[in-house]
């Protein structure tokens, strides 16, 4: 091992091992032995220094096995696998095709333009989007407009790649290096994304900033897109399109902000509470608030998850609760779905009611359902090799 294949970082009480561009937080101690090998110290040194700063006792051997036993496994994961939360991915566009504009666009993440920028505009699209009329998919307006949604949803790509140019503006902005700009699946949804590796050397705060960048470039395209089709002189066909462009728009934004699946929100809550691994830690405090309440269960339970996270933090408490809710509310609505799916194809046998919109309206309802039953099915599993785990 050579001091050139890891690097450390301090910052605000949190400690970063940095080895192939992956982040790993590590604890105190263990930052200070990193840090004198960094620096030249020899073992019998560092060992010296952990027992008079620490009370801890080790040999320079087990030391030396110890630092070695950590960083040996990382250095042969793959380089720098920061998205293999996604099942596949490719990328698109990298920083040569982006940066410029970037680069011109990063005046709008200075404070006093950003937040006052992010909360107005947020709040204008959210109103708007709460009150704005809706189009039935009914009759002749249905199908006169097939080829408008379909406009639309090669929109919904320009959409995606404006809310990742915020999130790389946000982290050239703060001096941090990006990579890639791609697009991947997750879990059930088709995603666009941004490899921003390095904020996790960034501050709490910058972390939030960069998180919400996306969505800050979201919420003014947002008020363009609203200003358009309601004051610019456009035929029927255009307006129709940015009024669905702005819906898709705003309904993103919130998807977004859903802080319960890995997109902004999820980093976003995780790193507003300093809950680093938020996902394995909402695991835990369930496993180990159903031993204390289902005694019985303690058996198939046995680590101690006290050791990982800290069961009573509120914010921890709250998602986990939260979180399980909406596993519920998915799965329930798997067989609401299903429910309505079944009358909708009965309905569009009848000879009546064989028509393009009816056929939209069922293409869109087996889609919805099709991607319920992925994400519950990938749920069971998770949920099957975990009780699996315990009892063999």
């Amino acid at each position: 091992m050579n001091t050139s294949d890891f690097d450390i970082i301090k910052d605000n009480g949190r400690y970063l091992l940095i080895i192939n561009e992956k982040y790993y937080e590590i604890n105190e101690v263990t930052y200070t032995i990193f840090l004198k090998v960094k620096e030249g110290h020899t073992f019998d040194e560092i060992s010296e220094l952990l027992h008079q700063e620490h009370e801890i006792t080790s040999t320079p051997e087990e030391l030396q096995k110890s630092i070695t036993d950590i960083v040996t496994p990382l250095l042969k994961k793959e380089k720098a696998n920061n998205l293999s939360f996604m099942w596949y991915k490719v990328d698109l566009l990298f920083p040569k095709h982006y940066k410029k504009i970037a680069d011109a666009l990063r005046f709008l993440i200075k404070p006093y333009v950003f937040w006052p920028v992010l909360v107005v505009f947020l709040l204008f699209n959210l109103y708007k989007l709460a009150f704005l009329p809706q189009h039935d998919m009914n009759g002749e307006y249905c199908t006169n407009t097939l080829g408008v949604y379909f406009v639309t949803y090669l929109c919904l790509f320009f959409i995606l790649i404006i809310h990742e140019l915020g999130h790389v503006t946000a982290t050239q902005f703060f001096k941090q290096k990006t990579y890639s700009i791609g697009f991947g699946l997750y879990l059930i949804f088709p995603v666009f994304y941004a490899d921003v590796t390095n904020v996790w050397a960034l501050s709490r705060y910058k972390r939030v900033v960069v998180n919400l960048g996306g969505i800050f470039f979201q919420s003014i395209l947002g008020v363009l897109l609203f200003c358009s089709y309601t004051y610019l002189d456009l035929n029927d066909q255009v307006l129709h399109v940015l009024h669905n462009v702005f819906i898709i728009n705003g309904i993103t934004m919130l998807v977004n902000l859903f802080p319960f699946f890995k997109f902004d929100g999820y980093w976003l809550y995780s790193d507003l509470f300093n809950l680093p691994n938020l996902s394995k830690k909402y695991q835990m405090c369930i496993r180990f608030w159903m031993k204390k309440i289902i005694r019985p269960l303690s058996s198939f339970f046995i680590e101690d998850e006290r050791k990982y996270m800290n069961p009573y933090s509120l914010p921890l408490i709250i998602y986990s609760v939260l979180k399980v809710g909406v596993n519920v509310m998915l799965a329930l609505a798997i067989f609401n779905f299903l429910g309505t799916y079944i009358n909708t194809f009965g309905s569009i046998l009848k000879v009546g009611n064989m028509d393009a919109c009816s056929i939209l309206k069922l293409v869109y309802k087996f889609a919805i359902l099709t991607l319920l039953m992925i994400y519950f099915t990938k749920l069971l599993k998770t949920l099957y090799k975990t009780v699996r785990s315990k009892i063999y």
